[in-house]
């Protein structure tokens, strides 16, 4: 985690900043599929994904869009025109304190570093979405489950950022299934690592993952898709089941539908909120520290955040706060 996104966390808690509601956002596109199945697969995970906001997350019909190859009733056609303008307006409306959800379901293809997602018409490149995304000010989750997605971890990381693409290199360019996973992840119960009854960024990737190594393993085929997730900053990322890499902590505290945090209506509580994850967020900081840093020192900062983060708990339990 950045210092800079610590920072900006920070802001939210110094004294005459009164902390908002934050609310739930979601753009989900399908692109252009090239053949009649693509089409109607691609579709299928899109209906699902967004009848899982609607009905499950209880998401208000003007906090979603949903663009498609053909547009149904109450969506919009996806063009590059549509996505631009879909973006403006998200940036003039989104709070920093907001989370915007952003999936595209397609077909995308890639030369190195630069790539690139299939639309109805003119496509978008990293470097388009990188510059629709720049003006945003919330929380964003990004996942391109696209083929040969795997240059938009590094294009568009950030601070307050997840991304997550749903290949590991650049050569990674056949079709691919891990949407199909990640919106059976939002509905399934078993994808609840942690067992607090909501699934976490980090717990669909995870489970997602899971589901495309399941696939290949049936099928008796060679795995022509890793995906990874990225949300620390250094645009390297990590596979699910990997031992090594930093990504996941952010992942790991964000959520689509409404928890606690979001349903909090008194200011106090909703600081409370706000402060216990900036907490979490300096305790990972100080863990990736811990290699340079004397041992009593760190010891002495471990305790110090602990406590902090122990106590901060304790208080939004008592004003009815509930869980994190």
């Amino acid at each position: 985690m950045t210092r800079a996104l610590i920072g900006l966390c920070f802001v939210a808690l110094l004294p005459g900043v009164a902390a908002a509601q934050p609310a739930r956002h979601a753009v989900l596109i399908q692109g252009a599929s090239g053949e009649p199945t693509f089409a109607k697969q691609h579709r299928g995970w899109l209906d699902q994904l967004a009848a899982t906001f609607r009905e499950k997350f209880k998401m208000d019909a003007s906090l979603l869009t949903v663009m498609a190859e053909q547009a149904g009733e109450g969506e919009q056609r996806a063009t590059a025109e549509n996505v631009r303008a879909t973006f403006d307006r998200l940036a003039k409306t989104l709070k920093a304190e907001d989370v915007l959800f952003v999936m595209l379901i397609g077909h995308g293809t890639a030369e190195g570093t630069a790539a690139k997602f299939n639309l109805v018409g003119p496509d978008l490149t990293v470097a388009d979405w990188k510059a629709v995304l720049t003006p945003i000010r919330s929380r964003v989750v990004f996942v391109n489950s696209s083929s040969a997605s795997f240059p938009f971890a590094a294009g568009l990381t950030g601070n307050r950022r997840i991304i997550i693409t749903s290949t590991s290199t650049p050569a990674q360019k056949y079709a691919t299934v891990f949407a199909d996973g990640f919106v059976q992840a939002l509905n399934a119960p078993a994808a609840d690592l942690d067992k607090n009854t909501r699934i976490s960024i980090w717990e669909a990737f995870f489970f997602a993952s899971r589901v495309v190594k399941q696939y290949f393993e049936q099928k008796g085929l060679l795995v022509t898709e890793r995906a990874i997730l990225e949300d620390n900053g250094d645009g390297v990322g990590r596979e699910a089941m990997s031992a090594t890499g930093e990504d996941g902590t952010l992942a790991t505290m964000t959520h689509l539908d409404a928890g606690a945090e979001t349903k909090a209506t008194d200011p106090a509580v909703q600081m409370l909120f706000q402060k216990q994850e900036l907490l979490t967020l300096q305790i990972d900081d100080l863990k990736r520290k811990k290699a340079t840093m004397p041992e009593a020192e760190y010891a002495a900062a471990w305790e110090k955040l602990m406590v902090e983060l122990a106590t901060v708990g304790a208080e939004i339990r008592a004003k009815g706060g509930g869980a994190f």
